[in-house]
């Protein structure tokens, strides 16, 4: 079912987390949607560990950390445009390289969007937030807007907001040219993967790309057993 369909039949107002296969187990590991800055590393299957600085994205002097929503099930067009930062080994100066939606895709895997009730978790409309009239706000509306999207659609929570509110989940099968598809049934396998987290800690769940063979080294690497593991979700396809 489309969005617009789905929206026409189902008029509950709800927002959407955007992420992907890449970050989800980390996602039902901690429980929460974590504020910006505070989601940890991530294992990618080509290019190794990778961190967010979310300091690139603003200064985070002006408002603080938020956790980002909007009411659209599409994937923000500003995420689809992502900067890679080093240092030089001899001088160490800063380097940048910008790339286009075709690398981001690749590098972010399988697309994914969960869906939260607005009734059910602690946001509020971003255009009410005292962040959005901060230079730091109107230089995230102002980039935004420049990529096509609609920053008066977000939503904001200033404290992480428990994934085991989730209402609908959304994924990607392709990589390359993301289509999100409603997954009616995973909803359920995420507030399970949460509740068995919460109930045993040191419980790790691999990342959805990883294959069977290598589980076992990632659960070395993680300092947990085999015995521990949980799945992070369905395999969607390339």
């Amino acid at each position: 079912m489309g969005e617009a369909k789905w929206r026409r039949e189902n008029a509950v107002p709800t927002v959407y987390h955007h992420t992907s296969t890449l970050r989800t187990n980390l996602i039902w590991m901690s429980g929460v949607i974590e504020v910006e800055g505070k989601g940890g590393t991530v294992i990618h299957p080509k290019l190794g560990e990778i961190g967010c600085d979310a300091t690139m994205r603003r200064p985070m002097k002006e408002f603080p950390p938020l956790a980002w929503f909007t009411k659209r099930i599409s994937v923000p067009r500003c995420l689809t445009e992502v900067g890679f930062y080093g240092k030089d080994k001899v001088t160490g100066a800063r380097i940048e390289l910008q790339v286009g939606a075709g690398a981001a895709n690749a590098l972010a895997l399988n697309r994914m969007a969960l869906g939260f009730r607005i009734a059910d978790i602690p946001v509020i409309p971003w255009p009410e937030h005292r962040g959005y009239q901060t230079g730091e706000g109107r230089d995230l509306n102002d980039s935004a807007r420049e990529y096509g999207d609609d920053p008066d659609e977000w939503y904001v929570s200033e404290v992480p907001v428990d994934v085991a509110a989730i209402s609908e989940a959304w994924g990607s099968k392709t990589i390359m040219r993301p289509k999100l598809q409603r997954m009616s049934s995973y909803v359920d396998d995420i507030k399970r993967m949460v509740e068995m987290c919460r109930a045993t800690p040191g419980v790790f769940i691999p990342p959805a790309w990883v294959k069977p063979a290598d589980v076992a080294r990632m659960a070395n690497a993680a300092g947990v057993g085999v015995e521990g593991l949980g799945r992070a979700a369905p395999r969607l396809g390339r």
